[in-house]
């Protein structure tokens, strides 16, 4: 049974997993290849002007859609449900310029505005060095994406101090790219290609169609694979004898582990909560690297608050799509995916109960933030971390009416009030969570 759905459908391709099937990425890699394989043998893939691709995406899996359907279409256009429309990753037509949305429900590009006009400027108007599609804002000096490359490894990085949308990620990696390429940097050669870091599925399209054609084989980091000390990384597209889907080992000086659970009952807030605490980190001026996921199978990704931000309809769509069953085969995988995980930082939230699958899960923690709506859950809660031998650095109370944070207390433990933790709200900015985010950031140095 594959892990990876493809469906056809006119001229586009509905993709998602299979929730019936637990798979780590490696085997995602393969089966989403297999599907590609399949679909363009049988003639369901034949190639043509625009091909969309809907649904959700795995990262890794990103790479092989671009390098085995890349050749076939004039243009490829990946959905991006925080913006409503498709946005053009690979293109050599003038009729779907690189770059540019196209509307969900239309299929259309939008509506002729200010910030949308039809002139496709992306190759002549620039910021410094990083190219924008016309209508993206002229003003902003520092990119959307850091790609570096370290001799070895080409870390890429979204840049946290900037809000940009997909369409401008992607043109910014492109250009990006481009100057690594010929700055010689990028030379290419039989060697695998190894890349490392927080990333876009929309910006993966990119660079698996820039350098594929460069290297023996690309080769992606699954943090959720590796081991303290241990990176994996995924082969994704090869030339060579490196088979697609298996995994090549980099070793790493570790850092103790710094993994924050955010606990508590349920309907308080805790997704809004991590994804307002997510971009504060990033927001931090030179933060250790930080990884936050999901320790839920409910389908609140990461996308999920932007998303609702933007259109809250879609994003019920997408959650109640992807929810899966809290059991204890989910937990277990989810406890070996947070231990696997190397990061400096690592967040992560838990389901609203005190249960056998979110003890196996927690127990991967080394400490805790609460946020709750009484004093009862608070000690149930204090009590149940204790038993874990977490280390409690927040008690939060969710104000979901409130209008401003509170904060009672920074030491020994950072205590008060978060208020109107709603979905589709942008949270990063609360004075509480920006005080949890620097008290994160402060306590992983000092493991380190």
């Amino acid at each position: 049974m594959t892990s990876y759905f493809m469906t056809p459908n006119g001229d586009t391709l509905k993709v998602g997993f299979n929730l019936e099937v637990s798979a780590d990425g490696d085997r995602v890699v393969r089966d989403v290849r297999a599907q590609c394989t399949k679909l363009v043998e049988s003639g369901q893939l034949q190639g043509g002007k625009l091909l969309k691709i809907n649904g959700p995406q795995s990262l890794l899996g990103s790479y092989v859609m671009a390098h085995q359907l890349g050749h076939l279409y004039s243009a490829i256009a990946v959905a991006d449900p925080r913006l409503g429309a498709y946005v053009t990753v690979i293109s050599q037509t003038p009729d779907y310029p690189f770059g540019r949305r196209i509307d969900m429900e239309t299929g259309q590009p939008p509506p002729c505005t200010a910030k949308n006009p039809p002139e496709e400027l992306h190759a002549h108007e620039s910021v410094g060095a990083h190219p924008l599609p016309m209508g993206l804002s002229s003003t902003v000096d520092a990119p959307s994406v850091r790609l570096d490359w370290d001799g070895e490894i080409l870390n890429t990085q979204l840049n946290g101090e900037v809000s940009a949308d997909g369409d401008r990620i992607v043109v910014e990696t492109k250009a990006q790219l481009q100057a690594l390429i010929e700055s010689g940097q990028l030379r290419g050669g039989k060697a695998p290609l190894l890349i490392n870091g927080r990333f876009s599925v929309l910006a993966s399209f990119v660079i698996a169609q820039q350098v594929a054609h460069l290297y023996g084989a690309i080769a992606v980091c699954d943090p959720k694979l590796g081991e303290p000390g241990l990176d994996k990384y995924v082969v994704v597209i090869s030339h060579s004898n490196h088979r697609v889907g298996d995994t090549i080992d980099v070793k790493y000086q570790p850092s103790p582990p710094f993994k924050v659970v955010l606990c508590g009952p349920p309907n308080t807030g805790k997704t809004c909560l991590r994804e307002g605490l997510k971009q504060a980190l990033l927001k931090i001026p030179n933060p250790p690297d930080s990884y936050v996921i999901s320790g839920c199978p409910d389908g609140d990704g990461s996308w999920f608050s932007e998303t609702a931000r933007r259109n809250p309809a879609l994003a019920r769509q997408f959650k109640n799509d992807y929810k899966a069953k809290f059991t204890p085969e989910f937990a277990k995988k989810k406890a070996k995916e947070i231990d696997a995980i190397g990061n400096p930082i690592l967040v992560f939230d838990v389901g609203g109960e005190i249960s056998p699958e979110n003890r196996t899960i927690m127990t991967k923690a080394t400490h805790a933030v609460i946020l709750a709506n009484t004093e009862a859950k608070v000690q149930q809660w204090q009590t149940f971390c204790e038993e874990l031998d977490l280390q409690v650095i927040a008690i939060l109370e969710s104000d979901y009416q409130g209008t401003r944070d509170r904060i009672k207390s920074e030491s020994p433990l950072l205590t008060g009030s978060v208020h109107s933790l709603k979905r589709g709200q942008d949270t990063s900015s609360r004075p509480a969570i920006q005080k949890l985010a620097r008290i994160v950031r402060d306590l992983s140095l000092q493991k380190r």
